[in-house]
C-alpha cells in the first residue's frame, strides 16, 4: 500500500533559537527532526503549512528533512507570511508576498522539494496537489449567524494575522488555485481546513473559529477516494467525510498537551 508522511505547524523558531549560527541551528534542527520521525519513514513528506517565521531557518528545516525524505511537498500557512519585526518588514518592503515568493524560490533550489501553490506533482503514480488556502468567515456566517462586519471586527481584535501579515491572501484566488488541481489530485494539501464538523466544546460557539476553516463543502462532495491533509488548528484529526479521508497532524508550539510525531498516512 502506498503511503506518505505528514506534519504541519512546525513553528520552527519557537523550538530553535534563530539568533544562533546556521551550523548550530542545523544541529539542533537535526536533533528535533530525529525525535519526530516515524519508525519507518515514507519516501514523501507533506508539510501542511506554518513552517516558521524566518525563511533562512525554514530552509535549514527542509535541508534537515532531506536527509530522510526523497520528496518534500509543502504549502504556505498564515505564519509563513508573517513579518514579525520592523527589520523583517523593511527587508520585504512591508509586503508578505515578497517573503512568500522568496521562500518558494529558496525551497525549490533544494532537489526534491516542491511548493504546492495551485500546482500538482505525481510521484509513484500518486498525484499530490494543493495550495495554502485562506479562511472565508463562513463558520461565523453560517453557524453563528453573525454579520460580516461583526466578524471582521472580531478578526481585527484577536488575530495576529491582522498585525503581522502585510498584504493578505485573497480567498477567491486561493480557491481558484485549488480548483485547478482538485480533480486530478489523489492527495489534497491545504493549510486551512475545509470542514468544521469536528469542532466541539466552547469552540463550537466561538467566532474565532471562523478564522480557522473555510467552507469546502462544494469540494468535499467531489472528494470521494481522496485524502485531504490540513493544519492551522493544532488539533489532531483523522476521519472520513463523503468518502474523503481528512487528516491533521500539527506539531504546534512547545509545551503543548502532547508531543506529536510525523505521522505515516496510508493511501
Amino acid at each position: 500500500m502506498a503511503s506518505f508522511d505528514l506534519i504541519s505547524d512546525t513553528h520552527l523558531d519557537f523550538w530553535i533559537t534563530v539568533g544562533a549560527s546556521s551550523e548550530l541551528q542545523l544541529k539542533k534542527i537535526d536533533k528535533l527532526i530525529d525525535q519526530l520521525l516515524p519508525p519507518t519513514p515514507s519516501k514523501v513528506l507533506i508539510l501542511a503549512g506554518d513552517l516558521g517565521h524566518y525563511n533562512g531557518q525554514n530552509v535549514l528545516l527542509l535541508q534537515s528533512l532531506k536527509r530522510v525524505y526523497d520528496h518534500i511537498l509543502f504549502v504556505f500557512g498564515n505564519h509563513d507570511l508573517y513579518l514579525v519585526s520592523r527589520k523583517v518588514c523593511q527587508k520585504y518592503s512591508y509586503n508578505s508576498m515578497i517573503r512568500r515568493d522568496e521562500m518558494k524560490s529558496l525551497a525549490e533550489e533544494i532537489e526534491g522539494v516542491t511548493c504546492l501553490d495551485g500546482t500538482s506533482i505525481t510521484i509513484d503514480s500518486i498525484t499530490y496537489g494543493g495550495t495554502g488556502m485562506w479562511y472565508d468567515f463562513s463558520f461565523g456566517l453560517q453557524e453563528l449567524h453573525m454579520h460580516i462586519d461583526h466578524i471582521r471586527r472580531v478578526w481585527k481584535g484577536v488575530m495576529n494575522d491582522n498585525k503581522f501579515i502585510h498584504t493578505l491572501p485573497n480567498f477567491e484566488a486561493e480557491m481558484a488555485k485549488l480548483e485547478r488541481v482538485f480533480a486530478e489530485s489523489k492527495v489534497i494539501v491545504t493549510h486551512v481546513g475545509p470542514d468544521w464538523s469536528k469542532v466541539t466544546g466552547e469552540y463550537r460557539y466561538d467566532p474565532v473559529t471562523s478564522f480557522y476553516y473555510f467552507d469546502g463543502s462544494s469540494l468535499l462532495t467531489r472528494a470521494q477516494g481522496k485524502t485531504w491533509c490540513f493544519g492551522h488548528t493544532h488539533d489532531h484529526y483523522s476521519y472520513e467525510k463523503n468518502g474523503c479521508h481528512l487528516v491533521n497532524n500539527a506539531l504546534g508550539y512547545p509545551g503543548g498537551k502532547r508531543r506529536m510525531q510525523i505521522q505515516t498516512i496510508e493511501i
